[in-house]
């Protein structure tokens, strides 16, 4: 029973369910907890039951064995071999199946002679043409030509060849049975011809010059355009009658007239012609338009930007500026040019360098960027066998002294940059690799930049660049 004083616990008291009332859930005569009965006896996961077992998608699927219905699971297999052995008892191969025409002369002649009793083979020959039936004239076609012989020119000479193409002279004549023919298949009448069937018109007594045939109406409608110019004169016109002013008023109220308002009963209150209905928007003085409203009108204080903007909230993480370091960046760029590139460069490795493409290059790519090459590779120091064989390579025929003539000149255009590069090598590497790098260098720009600089000079001509 619920009482005011039950209502008022909080906490859950064994002594407070009614007797009557059974505890949720089921009892058995077993006391086990969910953990008992989820852990399997004897540490082995029980198996299914071979009666169900033959239903299950894992054991009709097992592979390496038969799919078989559940209803055959358990008939046993009967011994082989299976199937019905196919081998034909006496029949024809497949090399006579194919080879149907005869070899021989005599079997051809027996094969024409059987097939000679059909009509296709009567009408439509092997080899010849057509046969319709047709008797020709013995020489027609070989001995004399076809058609009847006119004498066009003579046709001409007469002034005669216009009226044998368009004859004028007489008009066509034509055979009545023949035209009756073509008007009856072909519905083929003339200009302005009646159609005529044939009507026997002596039988029905009608004349059909004279008659006119459709149904005449026994009260015809006279003087219609009259009797809507002159309402009086139509004796079936009801007159007008004189209705009470309220469904007029109605019909004022309820109706809409296109460009008027509607009249609602509030009589003629003498507005004048530029009186504008409605409430005023600006009741409260100046307020804000739309302008204002989507460009906003705050005061210049509220619309900067928060103080710590660009600051971190966190302790112990925040940049703090030092007097005479406003101007300093903090973090690492995105292009570390601070960083010497790495001989061997990992894939995984994202940094970039400044080796690689900004948006000028991939706008207007080098001109070997299709082919793989880089403008590094152009401006690369390389020793003088080098240059030679890349010369070489490349399909450029130049003797030994035009050849070390532009190397001369290339080599001493890239000193400065070669002694720098050996000076670099003998800081990070033993003497005797710098004494070897310490050989004449150049790069390919520079070694056909100095090819064309003594071609301009041999053909008295300003160099290129």
């Amino acid at each position: 029973m619920m009482t005011t004083q039950s209502l008022r616990r909080t906490n859950y008291e064994a002594e407070m369910t009614q007797p009557q009332i059974p505890p949720a859930g089921i009892r058995n005569k077993f006391d086990e907890s969910a953990n008992d009965a989820l852990t399997w006896s004897g540490g082995r996961r029980p198996q299914t039951p071979e009666t169900i077992k033959k239903y299950r998608q894992s054991t009709v699927h097992e592979p390496g064995k038969i799919i078989r219905h559940p209803g055959l699971a358990g008939d046993p297999v009967p011994a082989g071999p299976f199937g019905v052995k196919t081998a034909a008892a006496g029949g024809q191969n497949i090399t006579e199946a194919i080879n149907v025409y005869p070899e021989s002369e005599l079997s051809r002649w027996k094969l024409e002679q059987a097939e000679a009793i059909y009509a296709s083979s009567q009408r439509e020959p092997l080899g010849h043409g057509y046969l319709r039936g047709h008797k020709i004239p013995a020489g027609l076609g070989t001995e004399r030509p076809f058609g009847v012989t006119y004498d066009a020119r003579g046709k001409e000479l007469a002034r005669q060849a216009a009226t044998v193409i368009f004859p004028t002279d007489k008009a066509p004549e034509e055979d009545p049975g023949v035209r009756s023919l073509y008007v009856r298949s072909h519905a083929d009448y003339a200009p302005a011809e009646q159609r005529r069937r044939n009507y026997d018109w002596a039988k029905a007594g009608v004349d059909p010059s004279t008659h006119r045939f459709g149904a005449i109406d026994p009260n015809p409608e006279r003087d219609g355009v009259r009797k809507a110019v002159q309402p009086n004169l139509d004796p079936n016109l009801q007159p007008p009658r004189v209705l009470p002013k309220l469904h007029e008023d109605y019909k004022a109220t309820a109706t809409d007239y296109l460009g008027k308002p509607r009249q609602l009963g509030t009589g003629d209150r003498t507005l004048p012609p530029t009186h504008t209905f409605g409430v005023p928007s600006m009741r409260k003085g100046r307020e804000a338009g739309v302008a204002e409203l989507m460009a906003g009108y705050y005061p210049p204080p509220e619309q900067d930007p928060d103080a710590d903007l660009g600051k971190s909230l966190r302790e112990g993480f925040r940049n703090q500026t030092k007097p005479g370091d406003e101007t300093r960046s903090f973090g690492i760029p995105t292009i570390r040019t601070d960083l010497r590139l790495p001989r061997l460069r990992s894939v995984a490795d994202p940094q970039n360098y400044g080796n690689e493409s900004d948006a000028g290059q991939v706008l207007r790519p080098p001109l070997a960027a299709d082919l793989g090459i880089s403008d590094e590779q152009f401006v690369a120091l390389r020793p003088k066998e080098d240059i030679r064989q890349l010369v070489r390579e490349a399909g450029l025929t130049l003797t030994d002294d035009e050849f070390d003539a532009a190397w001369a000149l290339a080599a001493d255009a890239d000193g400065a940059a070669a002694a720098a590069s050996a000076a670099a090598a003998t800081t990070n590497s033993t003497v005797a690799t710098a004494s070897a790098d310490a050989q004449p260098r150049a790069c390919i720009d520079t070694f056909f930049r100095a090819r064309h600089h003594l071609l301009a000079q041999t053909l008295r001509i300003p160099p290129p660049f």
